[in-house]
């Protein structure tokens, strides 16, 4: 077997690679420390780059279903609020219905009876009207007009309403392809729109004018009419409660899949500040090793050169 000779520049080039090599790994940990990443480059760990990158994006796209969840949030809990109030002052229509149709009233008294509904019809179409953050909760996609619009007499009282809007629902994306209706319609709420439903206001127009004109037999129609009105409202309110229970339920379950997708993410590319800490005081160390041994190899004029 032979022998190697190994000559002054392989030794040289050997020792400016090693004292290269230090170096680059020094730089490398240096980033890491300064940006708390472990890849800050793809061609650093490209399937790890790649998983960061994809987890990222599903990120993104959970993060923009939790702000539509955010943002409808507020308007239906409003309309949820405006419905179980419209159910209170269906309740209390009631109470005055039956008040009135006991046939033990007078007619100043029925009048009184009469003034209280019509109050109580006001109060509805207010809330049928209602709106949040300037947008009209029960209008259907038609937000930006109230969708009641009421006519009047001499003496402004209503005499008949008119439902405007439209009973098309809002949908919003909760999750890839989930598309959930967030709002009622006022047609599907307040109006007659089957066998089991009623025009609310218009039952509450009726009293007050049955009321007016003694007409305590007309009540019994409009106490079976009112019955139905808060059956109707409560399936209205149950709908929009339903769809709020599903939208927080999504919520939930996606800030969960967020917290997995952030670990992904740490997991694959943020840096271990300990270990890298350690890890850069060894290639330190190393690096200092290496210039140690080139002084000892390497001819001073060359050594000096690379200080």
């Amino acid at each position: 077997m032979g022998i190697q000779r190994v000559t002054q520049r392989a030794l040289v080039t050997r020792v400016l690679t090693n004292i290269s090599d230090h170096q680059k790994k020094i730089l490398t940990l240096q980033d890491q420390l300064a940006t708390g990443l472990k890849v800050n480059r793809p061609s650093e760990d490209p399937l790890a780059a790649r998983r960061a990158i994809d987890s990222r994006m599903e990120k993104a796209k959970l993060e923009q279903y939790l702000s539509n969840i955010s943002t409808v949030g507020p308007t239906m809990a409003e309309a949820g609020t405006s419905l179980l109030s419209a159910v209170d002052i269906i309740q209390r229509s009631l109470e005055l219905t039956l008040q009135g149709a006991n046939g033990t009233n007078g007619q100043e008294q029925l009048d009184v009876i009469a003034g209280e509904i019509n109050q109580l019809l006001e109060a509805m179409l207010d809330e049928a009207n209602h709106q949040t953050n300037g947008r009209y909760v029960f209008g259907g996609t038609r937000t930006t007009a109230p969708p009641f619009e009421a006519t009047r007499d001499a003496n402004g009282d209503i005499t008949a309403v008119a439902y405007v809007g439209n009973d098309e629902n809002i949908r919003v994306e909760i999750s890839e392809g989930e598309l959930v209706p967030v709002n009622v319609s006022g047609e599907d709420a307040f109006m007659s729109t089957s066998a089991s439903t009623v025009d609310i206001l218009d039952t509450l127009i009726q009293t007050r004018d049955n009321l007016l004109a003694g007409n305590t037999n007309g009540l019994t129609t409009r106490l079976d009419e009112m019955n139905k009105a808060q059956d109707q409202l409560l399936r209205a309110s149950s709908q929009l409660g339903a769809a709020e229970n599903r939208l927080a339920r999504t919520d939930e379950n996606t800030r969960t899949i967020l917290l997995q997708l952030e670990k992904v993410i740490s997991d694959n590319i943020d840096a271990d500040f300990a270990e890298v800490t350690v890890e850069l005081n060894a290639q330190s160390n190393a690096f200092q090793a290496s210039l140690s041994a080139a002084a000892r190899v390497i001819q001073p004029s060359l050594l000096d050169f690379l200080r």
